[in-house]
């Protein structure tokens, strides 16, 4: 028999059993340890030190290598701890710099095992020669997996096969007709003895550029055997080589044909169509079978660019950058016409779409402020009390929406520029030809709208020449958005989806149910009056039953 000491007595060792087992059922079922994202196997910056102050960007590289394909998003950081405008990067694919700030950040949204960030490097004009301290830090998946610090080196010059001591002129063309071609024929200082290892003279020719992308509205051509278009910067623009070269110092140069600049037929105007650049310089056989492959043409062709002593020996008036030349090209007055279409909002939750369009005759050219900046935007202020529900149209056909955070800054931009008293969104495309016409799409909830109108603009960012609106009517950029009609009559068309359509039908259902009801109880109340009081709706009495 057992008694309750007994029982006591095997309690600790069934309730180390129990223990024991739950400690060992834990072990079983305890989750696994997070994985630890993985190290590079090798890491490769690659800056082509040094860089001379006011020179063309150099190509730049990192190479980032692991032992097997990484997971999640891989991210390059690299900051120079130097003055603002002094040391800058050319953003490539997937990544982005600050306006003139030392630093570049990049994303490889699908890494694999070996993964390349291409971009460019160079120092400003300006720029104190010495070693600027940089940091790179590389993550994956916002995890950081390697950091190094190393130095960005400027100096006065390079001794690596280029030869860049001339004094370009700079060259200006205004009152310039839409569709009509400028011949450039400028001339080049070369200042000093080209190095003995000077095999060949190259020169670039440029399209208009704005931060990390070509513009549109001008075009430049190099028609000859020995120029090949730049397939690496996106400037539209060509290099061109000379192999049969004389050393011409103190004597200014000039080319055997000038070169043309084709401007669109639709450019707008008046407005620098082309900021453009060209470069000449000397490289070594080195430098030139390495970066361009060597000769390509045939020396004997006739359909050859040629360079020597211009016919004009007066010293050439250079630009703000003596080592750099410039082309501007200005064109004649030929306005675009932008416009929107409003609104008339119905119902409690509607998908509102309105036209955008451009009536010319010029086009709306993409003369972007940046690479993710847009230079034409749709503003909107929604009715009082209204709100938001989506932007349908955000990333569809060109529209780039902005943050909701950024919105009071935007509107401070703007300025006297807007006639709306806030920005409930801002929308922003990149270019509208003469004649087209593109839609934008937005819900929103009218629930608490109390019936002031809102209202949306379209504009334009750049400006012309001395600060021109190149818009020329600007009494069709705004419209309307008016609720139920209380308001002024919209300009433009536009259409209308009520959204809450099952529920609208639901609500409108129970509300002839009701009628109904209401209808037929009366008549069945008079038949039978004496029964159940007053078919009137009076206080009425039960009889008792006979």
């Amino acid at each position: 028999m057992s008694t309750p000491f007994k029982k006591a007595g095997r309690l600790p060792a069934a309730l180390a059993a129990v223990l024991a087992a739950a400690a060992a059922g834990a072990g079983a079922f305890a989750p696994p340890a997070a994985a630890q994202a993985p190290v590079p196997s090798d890491v490769s910056l690659h800056l082509d030190n040094p860089h001379v102050p006011g020179a063309p960007p150099r190509a730049a590289s990192l190479d980032v290598a692991f032992d097997e394909d990484p997971t999640g998003v891989l991210l390059m950081r690299l900051e120079v701890d130097a003055p603002d405008a002094t040391v800058y990067f050319g953003a490539g694919t997937g990544c982005e710099t600050p306006d003139n700030q030392p630093s570049i950040e990049c994303e490889h949204p699908d890494p694999g095992p070996a993964n390349t960030f291409a971009f460019t490097v160079a120092a400003a004009t300006g720029t104190e020669p010495g070693d600027y301290d940089y940091t790179l830090t590389i993550l994956l998946d916002g995890t950081e997996i390697h950091t190094e610090s190393g130095v960005v080196e400027v100096a006065e010059e390079r001794a690596d096969g280029v030869f860049r001591d001339f004094t370009h002129e700079y060259l200006s063309f205004t009152g310039v007709e839409p569709g009509s071609v400028v011949e450039a024929s400028p001339r080049i200082l070369q200042n000093s003895a080209l190095p003995d290892h000077i095999a060949a003279l190259g020169v670039f020719f440029g399209g208009p550029v704005g931060p990390g992308l070509s513009l549109d509205g001008v075009g430049v051509t190099a028609p000859w055997d020995n120029c090949t278009p730049d397939i690496v910067m996106p400037s539209g623009g060509w290099y061109c080589f000379f192999t049969d070269i004389e050393d011409l110092p103190g004597t200014v140069l000039g080319f055997s044909e000038p070169i043309r600049y084709q401007v669109d037929g639709d450019a707008p105007g008046p407005m620098l169509a082309c900021g453009c650049s060209y470069d000449l310089f000397g490289i070594s056989q080195e430098v030139f079978d390495r970066d361009f492959g060597g000769v390509w043409w045939d020396p004997a062709s006739t359909n050859l660019l040629g360079i020597g002593a211009a016919a004009n020996q007066e010293d050439p008036v250079p630009g703000d950058e003596p080592t750099r030349g410039a082309v501007d090209i200005e064109t004649t007055a030929n306005p675009y016409d932008l416009y929107t279409g409003g609104a008339d909002l119905r119902g409690r939750v509607v998908e509102v779409t309105v036209p955008v369009g451009n009536d010319g005759p010029a086009a709306a050219l993409n003369r972007a402020l940046g690479e993710e900046e847009p230079a034409y935007q749709l503003r909107g202020r929604l009715p009082e009390g209204a709100e938001l529900v989506s932007l349908d149209s955000d990333g569809v056909d060109q529209w780039t929406c902005a943050d909701s955070g950024e919105l009071d800054a935007l509107h401070e931009a703007a300025g006297d520029g807007t006639g709306l008293d806030r920005f409930d969104f801002v929308c922003s495309f990149w270019a509208l030809e003469p004649d087209e016409e593109r839609e934008f799409t937005f819900t929103v909830d009218l629930d608490g709208a109390t019936g002031e109108p809102g209202a949306l603009e379209v504009a334009a960012l750049y400006r012309g020449v001395d600060g021109l609106d190149l818009d020329g009517d600007p009494s069709n950029d705004t419209a309307a958005l008016t609720v139920d009609d209380r308001a002024l009559p919209n300009t433009g068309t536009s259409t209308i989806t009520v959204v809450a359509v099952a529920a609208g039908a639901l609500a409108l259902g129970i509300v002839l149910f009701v009628l109904t009801r209401r209808r037929r109880e009366p008549a069945a109340a008079a038949g039978d009056a004496d029964a159940t009081g007053t078919a009137d709706g009076g206080e009425g009495t039960s009889n008792p039953a006979s």
